[in-house]
C-alpha cells in the first residue's frame, strides 16, 4: 500500500525533475527518495518516470498519477485542518491576478489545495498581461498577483518575492541534428528555423540572447500557443528556447520534445508574487504562504 510519505517524495521529484534536488527539498537522503520511487513503481507495476542524464520526466502513467497524488495530499492536509479549533478559522476574500503562463502552469493546483484547506476564504481570479496586473495592484483592484518577477517594471512601489527561478533551455525534436552535438551554442541554434512564443514577454526575452556576433535565428513561426510551438518543435520543423516552467515532454499527438543545455548562460525566468499593500490581511497572507510552500524553492 502506498504511503503519504511516498506520495510526497513522488511529487517532490515531479516538481524538481531530479532526485538530488527533491532530496534537498525534503531534507532526506537521495537513497531514501530513490528507494521510495522504485517501491512505488513496483507496487503500481509501471514506470512513473523516464530517466535521462539530465534528470527525470514523467511517463504518461506518471502524468496521470500526478493528478491523483495532488488530490491525495490536498485531502490529507484538509483532514488535518478539519480537526483544528474552529475559532481559528480565517475567512475573507483574496483578489488574485495572474499572467497567462503562470495560470496555466502554476496557479490552479495551489488554489485547489488552498480552497480545500480554507473553505471560508473566497479566492477571486483575474488573468491579465503583466502591465495590467501591476496597474491593478497599485489601484487596489487586486490584493496579490502571481507574476514573472524578472519582468516587473519597477518604480511603482510594488513589493515582490521571487519563489522560483526556472532555467531556459533549447527544445528540439528527438532526432534533430543538434541532439548529436556534445555542446550546443546559440550560434549552432541560429543555423536552424526557430519558433517564438508570444506570451508574457516570452518573445522579447526569447530574442534578447542574440547578437550580430552570435547570429540571429531564422524565425519560422511565432504563436501565442505553447502547444503550437511544442508541436512545431516535435515535428522537427523548428527549435526554440523556453523555460522549464512550460516544458512538457509530449505533444498532444504523442510526439516527444527534448531539452538541451546551452553553452551560454541564459537568464532564468523568475516566478513569484507581487503586492502593493504594506499590511496584507490574514487571508492574503495565507494564500501568499501557500504559493511560497508549493512553488519550487530558489
Amino acid at each position: 500500500m502506498l504511503t503519504h510519505r511516498q506520495i510526497r517524495y513522488f511529487l517532490a521529484v515531479v516538481d524538481t525533475g531530479q532526485v538530488s534536488a527533491a532530496a534537498r527539498t525534503l531534507n532526506v537522503s537521495q537513497s531514501a527518495v530513490t528507494l521510495s520511487i522504485k517501491d512505488m513503481e513496483a507496487q503500481l507495476g509501471m514506470a512513473l518516470f523516464d530517466r535521462s542524464p539530465t534528470g527525470l520526466t514523467l511517463t504518461r502513467a506518471g502524468q496521470q498519477f500526478r493528478h491523483h497524488a495532488h488530490d491525495i495530499v490536498a485531502s490529507f492536509e484538509a483532514a488535518v485542518k478539519s480537526v483544528e479549533r474552529q475559532d481559528d478559522v480565517i475567512s475573507g476574500t483574496v483578489r488574485l491576478g495572474m499572467s497567462w503562463t503562470l495560470s496555466s502552469y502554476f496557479a490552479f493546483p495551489v488554489i485547489e489545495q488552498f480552497s480545500r484547506q480554507h473553505p471560508a476564504i473566497d479566492v477571486q481570479l483575474v488573468e491579465e498581461p503583466l502591465e495590467s496586473l501591476e496597474q491593478a495592484l497599485v489601484a487596489d483592484q487586486l490584493d496579490l498577483a502571481l507574476v514573472l518577477t524578472s519582468n516587473l517594471s519597477g518604480g511603482n512601489g510594488l513589493k515582490s518575492k521571487t519563489l522560483h527561478r526556472s532555467q531556459r533551455r533549447l527544445w528540439t525534436s528527438v532526432d534533430h541534428p543538434l541532439t548529436k552535438l556534445k555542446n550546443v551554442s546559440l550560434a549552432d541554434v541560429a543555423r536552424y528555423p526557430y519558433a517564438v512564443l508570444r506570451s508574457d514577454d516570452a518573445e522579447k526575452q526569447g530574442l534578447s540572447y542574440w547578437t550580430d556576433e552570435i547570429g540571429h535565428p531564422d524565425i519560422k513561426f511565432a504563436s501565442a500557443s505553447i502547444e503550437a510551438v511544442r508541436s512545431l518543435v516535435a515535428s522537427e520543423q523548428a527549435v526554440t528556447i523556453l523555460s522549464d516552467v512550460v516544458y512538457r515532454p509530449w505533444t498532444l499527438d504523442g510526439r516527444r520534445v527534448e531539452r538541451i543545455d546551452l553553452v551560454e548562460i541564459i537568464p532564468t525566468m523568475d516566478v513569484g508574487m507581487a503586492w502593493a499593500k504594506h499590511s496584507l490581511s490574514p487571508a492574503n497572507r495565507l494564500l501568499r504562504e501557500a504559493f511560497d510552500r508549493s512553488i519550487l524553492p530558489i
